[in-house]
């Protein structure tokens, strides 16, 4: 589940959190998957032989399951929450520092995770396992990544099916924003309840930057370099956000929920 927290609501903000809410359990961090292999190590088998696969990060496991694929899963990443299913596999540790042990333990003929992963690309290498790294960059290369994937594990028409879903239903909600006044977003991805410290955001050139603006927001950490960088109460509170939107991928008990909108009051000199 993902737990959305707004301290007011327009009809366009609404907007920008249903395509989070069909974009962001797919993505988490981009939409661009380029499958490489490692040259040295073994042949891959044909897609039909792939029947114990790792998917290394939650947004690998969303796919394969959204592709119909769940039964060939046999390791997750520690911080998978979707779909509720996926949660039953063997979890194999942080994308960071996943069990080398346990990935060993699983036998499996696939590993599967996102972005550059050197070490468990090693591992994979050592162990003569098929690896692919997926890299994630860009919303507008969803429908590609999908496709890709969905060809490389032999579900093509699967693949075809959820890419005009999600491309349908992008166009159709970002259709309703065109003529709506813009308004300044900030869109938390970190922060302690209880201690507005910590603070996490998305800069420009990721695929959330790219939803709030096609929702009619602007963002208003846009100008920084980083992808998703940290920044201060000061700053957010000198930008002057009209709408704060804060995102939680594992939901928010009703403690947590009440000790966020008390941080967020606090901030009363903000429009928002």
């Amino acid at each position: 589940m993902i737990e959305i927290i707004t301290r007011k609501r327009f009809f366009h903000v609404l907007t920008c959190l249903n395509l989070i809410l069909l974009v962001f359990p797919l993505l988490y961090a981009g939409s661009l998957f380029v499958f490489k292999s490692d040259p040295e190590r073994a042949k891959i088998p044909s897609s039909s032989e792939y029947k114990r696969i790792i998917c290394a990060a939650p947004s690998v496991t969303e796919i394969v399951f959204a592709l119909g694929l769940g039964d060939r899963v046999i390791g997750i990443s520690h911080f998978t929450v979707y779909p509720p299913e996926a949660k039953e596999k063997t979890s194999i540790g942080g994308l960071i520092n996943p069990s080398k042990e346990r990935i060993a333990a699983l036998r499996p003929d696939l590993v599967i995770t996102q972005g550059k992963h050197e070490s468990l690309a090693e591992l994979c290498k050592k162990l003569h396992i098929p690896f692919l790294s997926l890299k994630i960059e860009k919303l507008k290369d969803i429908e590609r990544a999908v496709l890709k994937l969905g060809n490389y594990l032999g579900a093509s028409n699967e693949a075809q099916n959820l890419s005009l879903k999600i491309k349908r239903e992008v166009s159709a909600l970002s259709s309703q924003t065109g003529s709506l006044p813009k308004k300044r977003v900030f869109l938390c991805l970190s922060h302690t309840p209880g201690d507005l410290t910590g603070l996490m955001t998305t800069g420009k050139g990721t695929f959330l930057n790219e939803i709030i603006e096609m929702a009619g927001g602007i963002n208003i950490f846009s100008d920084l370099k980083d992808r998703y960088p940290r920044i201060s109460k000061e700053s957010l509170i000198m930008r002057e956000p009209d709408i704060i939107i804060e995102i939680y991928a594992k939901g928010l008990n009703l403690t947590q929920q009440h000790l966020l909108r008390k941080d967020w009051d606090r901030l009363a000199v903000l429009p928002a």
